[in-house]
């Protein structure tokens, strides 16, 4: 009987205690050690992200760091979803 109160105690403890601090919007807190972002800082900026694309060698076999083969990409090549199968669980 004891531990079924105790578990109730906890339960409403935590439960009460998972909303904290969650209303309106939620932004993030000003720097503690250094002063806070200008107004400028704080506005998304919307610039294209240049990405270094490496070439691939055909005639090489890539090694991930736990000895397994990564596969080369193959762009050009549509990905058939309907002929893929249901995994079981395990």
């Amino acid at each position: 009987m004891k531990t079924a109160i105790k578990t109730a105690i906890a339960f409403a403890t935590l439960a009460s205690l998972a909303g904290c601090g969650l209303r309106g919007d939620l932004e993030r807190p000003p720097p503690i050690f250094s002063d806070p972002p200008t107004e400028d800082a704080k506005v998304p900026v919307d610039v294209p992200i240049q990405m270094a694309v490496a070439a691939i060698d055909d005639d090489r076999v890539y090694i991930n760091t736990l000895g397994g083969e990564i596969p080369k990409p193959v762009p050009d090549t549509e990905v058939e979803e309907d002929s893929m199968g249901e995994v079981s669980p395990g």
